[in-house]
């Protein structure tokens, strides 16, 4: 595959008008027609989308959005890259009426469980002139916005060899759902490192594209398995920090699931020690009586991830370690306090 054409990062600055509501849950109504397929929408007379040409680069941007959250990263990206972008439409407009738009949301992820997928506008002939498509979001009840979903199913096999790098936004909701519907959708193609951006960290659209995009162009260039790092990053609010893996089983079987895309876990605290919260897998357990520390990452009867802000000792798995914390206050401090969180984990 031809390498990204990744040109010096000249940022502008976003417009910075604020966005209305969340792009967490969908914004749209009436009832959508039903598809005969979700192929080229509106017959063999209608003309194949054409993008906004960049100047340059192997890179297309696709994106859907319902309040402009999700296109304003687009356009971060758009601009960085000086590359293709296109608008996924969906064949019958969303209505503004907000509780027809999650009647008409529900009702799409409902169908689109039962293979049943509704129409968009937009279809692309062919991806010849890209190396890499970035699929830009809103999460929808947990799930990837019912147009983007669409539109993956009708072109996987034109997907397929591309380098997909999703981006998404969400009010509070986790992404990896959304990763694991990409990757069934469009089987063949190869998934980059997910870049997720809440109602929280919109503001920080500018910097975090271009540390995504600088991440990306890096993973590009090394010829480093991602299985065969031991590096874990933990995402907070926003806030990045990482740790250093066990070499065991258990750690083997997380990074085989983390090398298919993120993982998001609501934490809560327990014991005035701990946050934990369920991985929603099983993974292979080499229990062992064991005193923690804080920063200590822990697997607890083999579905539990915990990090420790305190002493405990048990008979569980040791995951690893944060990297340069040493007191409970350090620990506490990169996990924004006591009180339930989102940790998302990343290689």
């Amino acid at each position: 595959m031809k390498k990204l054409l990744w040109i010096p990062l000249l940022l502008t600055v976003l417009t910075t008008a604020a966005c209305g509501g969340t792009d967490d849950g969908p914004f749209a109504p009436g009832q959508p027609s039903q598809p005969e397929t979700p192929g080229k929408p509106g017959g063999d007379d209608d003309e194949p989308a054409e993008p906004l040409p960049g100047g340059r680069g192997r890179s297309l941007v696709l994106y859907c959005s319902r309040t402009g959250n999700t296109e304003r990263v687009a356009r971060q990206i758009r601009t960085v890259l000086d590359c293709d972008m296109l608008e996924v439409e969906p064949a019958v407009p969303y209505e503004d009426d907000y509780n027809a738009m999650l009647e008409r949301a529900q009702e799409e992820l409902a169908a689109i469980r039962q293979g049943d997928y509704p129409a968009v506008a937009t279809y692309v002939e062919h991806f010849d002139d890209y190396d890499t498509v970035f699929v830009g979001y809103p999460i929808w009840y947990g799930s990837m916005a019912s147009p983007m979903q669409a539109f993956l199913y009708a072109h996987a096999s034109e997907l397929a060899g591309k380098r997909i790098a999703l981006f998404a936004t969400s009010g509070s909701s986790g992404v990896s759902a959304s990763v694991g519907e990409a990757r069934s959708l469009c089987p063949d193609a190869e998934f980059t490192e997910v870049l997720h951006l809440t109602q929280n960290t919109l503001e920080e659209t500018e910097p975090r594209v271009t540390a995504w995009l600088e991440r990306l162009e890096a993973n590009d260039n090394d010829s480093e398995e991602p299985m065969q790092t031991n590096t874990l990053e933990l995402t907070v609010e926003g806030s990045t920090f990482t740790a250093t893996l066990e070499e065991n089983s258990s750690t083997q079987a997380l990074k085989e699931r983390l090398a298919q895309g993120p993982l998001s876990i609501r934490m809560s605290d327990y014991g005035d020690m701990e946050k934990v919260g369920s991985l929603g897998i099983s993974l292979p357990r080499n229990d062992r009586q064991t005193t923690t520390g804080p920063g200590d990452l822990i697997l607890y009867q083999g579905d539990s991830f915990v990090i420790y802000y305190d002493t405990n000792s048990w008979n569980f798995t040791r995951l690893g370690r944060v990297d340069g914390v040493a007191t409970r206050e350090e620990m506490l401090d990169l996990l924004g306090g006591v009180g339930e969180i989102t940790v998302t984990l990343s290689l």
